[in-house]
């Protein structure tokens, strides 16, 4: 999928457009090997997966042939598998099912991702209520963190 805006998987932020980064765009001018990713899909990093490189893409675009793009199968709501992704727990088992002789080159592909189970609701309505209490959750914590930055700021003027 060569067109379509570049996005990238981060570890501590999830799924953002890479233009929004600030990092110097070193990928391929050749993006005939490059995935699609629809809103709603969920992409992951699969050599950093262990470090929680995954996310919900709140964009259409497209990523290196490095990640893996998975998209939600009927009654999945992928926001609710993306907060399951991020769990320590998840991470753990991310971790131990990576293949590699050192962390350098851990790497979880999808056949072994494919094979992990993750226990979510049956009812598509709870993962979306499940999703929307984490995403309030995590704009709270943004507040927060920002009004703290505020202060610090003030301290200082």
């Amino acid at each position: 999928m060569p067109d379509g805006e570049l996005i990238s998987v981060t570890i501590n932020d999830g799924i953002k457009k890479f233009s929004e980064l600030g990092r110097h765009d070193n990928s391929n001018d050749d993006k005939s090997k490059y995935k699609k990713v629809c809103a709603g899909d969920i992409a992951y990093n699969s050599m950093r997966m262990w470090q929680g490189a995954s996310g919900c893409s709140p964009y259409e675009g497209i990523v290196s042939p490095a990640y893996t793009v998975l998209t939600p199968n009927s009654g999945i709501n992928s926001k609710c598998m993306a907060y399951q992704f991020k769990l320590p727990a998840t991470i753990h088992t991310f971790k131990i099912n990576s293949q590699g002789i050192t962390s350098d080159n851990w790497n979880l592909k999808f056949p072994a991702l494919s094979e992990i189970e993750i226990y979510v609701s049956p009812y598509e309505q709870e993962q979306a209520k499940i999703a929307a209490y984490f995403a309030n959750l995590d704009h709270l914590i943004t507040l927060h963190q920002h009004k703290s930055y505020i202060y610090e700021i003030s301290n200082f003027v």
